[in-house]
């Protein structure tokens, strides 16, 4: 729907978008339910059925890095329960945090079992003998 930049104190805002999502649980203790939401979005564009398709494709792209990566640092990496709070030390945890991640990533795509691929597994296996397989996995190239 249109909207104008004062009325919702907004200097740039021309429309409004609302999306309704359904979600299905397939784990955890929500197991099979269904979950309806409804987001309204302030955009920047002005209403016309020719940005509706680009604007639903960006929603979808930002909550497709939402759920992988920052899903990944979030709970895996335990990145939200971080107390660190000078700036500087903040950037570098988030660079080493990252590579971490994609080191992991190859190391597990590598992996016959997928069910003994977990980060968990991934840091034993990099913990043993001295850190000597991390060494070895960044060193490695992909096939």
């Amino acid at each position: 729907m249109p909207a104008d930049a004062e009325g919702l104190c907004c200097t740039a805002a021309r429309s409004v978008v609302e999306v309704t999502r359904e979600v299905e649980h397939l784990r955890g203790k929500d197991k099979g339910k269904h979950t309806r939401e409804t987001v309204l979005y302030v955009s920047s564009l002005e209403m016309v059925p020719q940005h509706a398709t680009g604007l639903l494709d960006t929603v979808r792209d930002y909550w497709s890095i939402e759920g992988c990566l920052h899903q990944c640092l979030d709970v895996t990496a335990r990145e939200d329960a971080s107390r660190v709070r000078n700036p500087n030390a903040i950037l570098v945890l988030g660079i080493v945090r990252r590579s971490v991640m994609g080191i992991y990533f190859h190391w597990q795509r590598q992996r016959s079992n997928r069910r003994q691929s977990t980060f968990k597994d991934f840091h034993d296996q990099m913990d043993a003998f001295n850190h000597r397989k991390a060494f070895a996995t960044i060193r490695s190239r992909a096939p």
